[in-house]
C-alpha cells in the first residue's frame, strides 16, 4: 500500500489543500503596500513587525509538529487538521484587513501583529505542516511523490500567481479603498476554506512505519524528535534547500509591487506580468517536470531549474535598469518555464529525509520534520518581508512619491540581483552535499523488507 499508485482525486486533494500557502504568498506580495499606502504605517516598522512575527511563527511550527505527531484518529494524524481548521483559517485571512482605519498608530500596529499572527503563526502553520506531512504519509513511491508535488506546485503556485494577477483589478473594481481590500480577501478566505475541506475528504494516509508494522512503536519525547531531525543528513539538506528556495520566491513576490510600480513605472504590470508568467510556469510543471525527473533524475532536474531561474533573474534585473518591458517579459517567461524543475523536486526532499531517517533508526518523525522545515522556511519568509521594509527605509522610500536613484537600485536588488546570488548558493549545496538519489531505491527496499519480516 505504501508504494501504490494514488488516484487523481487524491493528488488533486493534496494540490487544493495548498490554497493557504497561496494566500500566504499573496499576503507577502501585497500586505506591506496595504499597510504603508492604504493605512499609513511606516515601512520600516512594518518590516520589523513581519520579522518579529516570523520568529514567533517558528515557535508555533515546532508545537504544531509535536501536536501532529501525537495525533491519532480514525482519519490519521495529519488529515483531521485540514477539517478542523478549514473555517478558522479562511476567517483569519480576512480579519487581517479589518484593521481600524481611525485608530492610533500603536493600536493599528497591535491589531496588525495579532491578526497577521493569527493567520500565519497559528492557522496557516498547523494546516501547512499537516498538509506537508501528507507527502510522506500518502506514499513512499518517489515517482508518486514527485507527481503529488507537481499537483501541489500546479495549484499552489498557479493560484498564487492568479491571485496576484487578480488582486489589483478586483480591488479597483470594488472601489480601490480599504473596503475593497476586505471584500477581496474575504473571497480568498472562502476559497481557502473550500480547498482545505476538499483536501480532507479526498485524501487518505496509507504509509505505516516499521515500528507500527512490527508493533514496537514507542513514544518519542520532544528532545528525541529534535535529535532525530538534526542527526539526519538529508533532513538537514532538505531544510537548507527549502529555506533558500523559499527566500528566492518570497523576496521576488514581496518586492514585485514596488518594482513594477516604481522601477518600471506601471503598477498594472503586477497584473499583466503575473498573467504572462502563469502560462509558462504551469506549462513547465505539466510538461517538463515529470519527463525531466524520469530521464535526468532529481539532482539534474534541480540543476536545470537553478540555471534557468538564474538567467531569468539576470534578464529581469537588466530590464529594471533599462526600463525595458520586452526584456522584463523575456526574463519572466524564462524563469517561469523552469520554476517547477527546481521547486517540485525540492518539495519532495523532506519526505525522502523521513524515509532515510527511518532506514537508519526505525523511527519516523513526519510532524516534527515538517515543523522544523516549516519553521526555517518561515524565518526566511519573514527575513524576505523584513528585507523589503528595511531596504525601503534605508534608501529613503516615501509612499506615493517619486523615488530616488538609490531607492530604485535597492528595489532592483531585492527583485533580481539578490535572488540570483542565492541561486548560486543553492547550486553549490546541491553539487557538494546531496547524494540521496544514489541510495533511494535501497532505502525503500530495506524498509519494505523490515515491515514484511515484522
Amino acid at each position: 500500500m505504501e508504494t501504490r499508485k494514488l488516484k487523481f482525486s487524491e493528488k488533486l486533494a493534496y494540490g487544493l489543500a495548498d490554497f493557504p500557502e497561496a494566500v500566504n504568498s499573496i499576503l507577502a506580495a501585497f500586505l506591506t503596500m496595504f499597510y504603508t499606502d492604504n493605512i499609513g504605517l511606516a515601512a520600516a516598522a512594518v518590516g520589523t513587525m513581519f520579522f518579529i512575527s516570523k520568529l514567533f511563527d517558528g515557535i508555533t511550527d515546532i508545537l504544531a509538529g509535536v501536536m501532529i505527531d501525537k495525533t491519532k484518529t480514525k482519519w490519521g494524524k495529519a488529515r483531521p487538521w485540514l477539517l478542523w481548521l478549514s473555517v478558522p483559517t479562511g476567517l483569519a485571512a480576512a480579519l487581517i484587513f479589518f484593521i481600524p482605519q481611525n485608530g492610533s498608530r500603536t493600536m493599528q500596529m497591535i491589531y496588525a501583529f495579532v491578526t497577521y499572527n493569527l493567520f500565519t503563526s497559528i492557522m496557516f502553520t498547523i494546516v501547512g505542516i499537516a498538509r506537508s506531512s501528507l507527502l510522506a504519509l500518502m506514499t513512499q513511491d518517489m515517482k508518486e511523490r514527485g507527481s503529488m508535488a507537481a499537483f501541489g506546485m500546479f495549484f499552489g503556485l498557479g493560484s498564487t500567481i492568479l491571485g496576484m494577477s487578480l488582486t489589483f483589478p478586483l480591488i479597483f473594481r470594488f472601489g480601490g479603498n480599504v473596503t475593497a481590500w476586505r471584500i477581496v480577501f474575504c473571497i480568498y478566505g472562502a476559497v481557502t476554506m473550500l480547498g482545505l475541506l476538499y483536501g480532507f475528504f479526498f485524501s487518505k494516509e496509507y504509509v505505516t512505519s516499521v515500528a507500527e508494522a512490527t508493533q514496537t512503536k514507542e513514544k518519542l519525547s520532544f528532545g528525541e524528535e529534535v535529535k532525530l531531525f538534526f542527526t539526519n543528513r538529508y533532513l538537514i539538506i532538505a531544510l537548507i534547500m527549502t529555506v533558500l528556495v523559499n527566500f528566492v520566491t518570497q523576496i521576488g513576490q514581496a518586492s514585485q509591487t514596488y518594482f513594477y510600480t516604481y522601477s518600471m513605472g506601471d503598477p498594472m504590470l503586477t497584473t499583466s506580468l503575473n498573467l504572462v508568467s502563469i502560462v509558462p510556469i504551469l506549462l513547465g510543471i505539466v510538461v517538463l517536470v515529470g519527463p525531466c525527473l524520469a530521464k535526468f533524475g532529481k539532482r539534474n532536474c534541480m540543476y536545470i531549474g537553478i540555471f534557468g531561474q538564474l538567467i531569468g533573474n539576470l534578464i529581469r534585473g537588466f530590464a529594471g535598469v533599462t526600463h525595458s518591458v520586452p526584456l522584463l517579459i523575456v526574463g519572466t517567461v524564462v524563469s517561469g518555464i523552469v520554476t517547477g524543475l527546481l521547486a517540485v523536486p525540492v518539495s519532495t526532499l523532506f519526505a525522502d529525509g523521513i524515509d532515510y531517517g527511518e532506514w537508519k533508526t526505525n523511527k519516523r518523525i513526519e510532524g516534527m520534520g515538517s515543523a522544523i522545515t516549516s519553521f526555517s522556511q518561515k524565518i526566511s519568509s519573514g527575513l524576505a518581508l523584513a528585507s523589503v521594509g528595511w531596504v525601503l527605509g534605508l534608501t529613503g522610500y516615501v509612499a506615493n512619491e517619486a523615488i530616488s536613484a538609490r531607492t530604485n537600485s535597492g528595489i532592483i536588488t531585492l527583485y533580481s540581483w539578490l535572488p540570483a546570488i542565492i541561486l548560486v548558493v543553492i547550486f553549490l549545496i546541491l553539487k557538494f552535499a546531496y547524494k540521496y538519489d544514489k541510495i533511494a531505491d535501497q532505502v525503500i527496499s530495506d524498509l519494505e523488507s523490515r515491515k514484511q519480516a515484522g
